[in-house]
């Protein structure tokens, strides 16, 4: 019967201790949201949300933020709706999702755009190289990050409503490549995969176009903290770190367009690009005979393939931009 008691009294303890943590927790990320509302939007961005609430007790948390505003220097962003569900036993997987629409606004260039959508969801998990010092906050990268969206409509506000963009579906994905992680140098890599279908872009007359681009980033940081580093750049490029356009691929059926490309960028001690990038294409540099002269149009479009597309190459050295040794023109320097 004591041991019974004893029992009993342990699991009221826990269950005690369990519901004074969670509601701590609510109360922590209430706080944080009040501080986020109280900034000037200048020196730090500010977010205000309509309603904040977080539900799920006991075992998760889902907050969730309606009619938000999001302030930063010259940029407002408007959000329907925003929420960010947690597991408490894994708190590095988050699972988010949006409500429609989402508005943006820059006063310094007066661009207004709204972006509409049936649905859009996703999920961003983080790893860390030492998980005794992550439970400091120190080390952790990006294992997963994922959005999916559906019936995306992306809208030009400025003076009236002018489509600039449709798409089907459209999902990207950014993923830690283990392999590329040197926890010594503090360095690691990133693949990303980005894909869009049924594409119209009236305004380049592209109708039910597919869209898809895979790519390889070496060299960022392993710890999430460092992204914001004014020099992050430039560690980067003393880090030899590279971006790796594996494939960038778009096609259209009506009219037969299609374009790919490779090729693989890096940053040299001033700050300029250089690399090497390789494009096919078919039917879409046509499209600027009536801007180019025809020597130029086939310098750009460079060497014929039997299918009817043409192939040619890119060279960046020291940023300076070459198609076929012959200058094209000069990229400014990164840092």
């Amino acid at each position: 019967m004591r041991k019974f008691l004893w029992l009993a009294i342990a699991v009221v303890v826990v269950v005690a201790l369990w519901t004074a943590g969670w509601f701590w927790a609510v109360g922590e990320a209430s706080r944080q949201v009040r501080l986020l509302a109280e900034a000037d939007g200048e020196s730090a961005p500010k977010l205000t949300c309509g309603t904040f609430d977080v539900s799920g007790f006991p075992f998760r948390f889902d907050a969730e933020c309606l009619d938000a505003t999001l302030v930063d220097r010259d940029v407002t962003a408007t959000f329907a709706g925003l929420k960010a569900s947690v597991l408490v036993y894994n708190p590095s997987h988050v699972i988010f999702s949006a409500k429609a629409p989402l508005a943006y606004a820059d006063a310094f260039s007066g661009s207004k755009r709204r972006l509409d959508f049936g649905g859009m969801e996703g999920s961003l998990r983080l790893t860390a190289g030492d998980l005794m010092k992550g439970f400091g906050g120190e080390g952790w990268r990006i294992g997963r990050f994922s959005v999916v969206a559906d019936d995306l409509t992306l809208t030009d506000t400025v003076a009236s409503e002018i489509v600039e963009a449709r798409a089907k579906h459209l999902e990207a994905h950014l993923i830690d490549d283990p392999q590329q992680h040197d926890q010594a140098a503090g360095t690691s890599g990133l693949m990303g995969y980005l894909a869009a279908t049924a594409l119209d872009l009236p305004g380049l007359q592209v109708a039910g176009a597919d869209l898809t681009a895979e790519t390889q980033l070496t060299g960022v940081p392993d710890d999430l903290r460092a992204f914001g580093d004014p020099d992050a750049l430039r560690r980067w490029q003393a880090a030899g770190g590279t971006l790796t356009l594996t494939r960038l691929a778009g096609s259209q059926a009506v009219p037969d367009e299609r374009f790919e490309i490779t090729g693989e960028l890096k940053l040299n001690g001033g700050g300029y690009p250089e690399g090497q990038i390789n494009y096919t294409t078919k039917g879409v540099l046509e499209r600027l005979a009536h801007f180019l002269p025809t020597v130029q149009l086939a310098l750009l479009r460079g060497r014929p393939e039997e299918d009817g597309s043409f192939s040619n190459t890119l060279t960046i050295t020291d940023g300076q931009v070459k198609l076929l040794a012959v200058p094209f023109a000069q990229l400014l320097p990164l840092f």
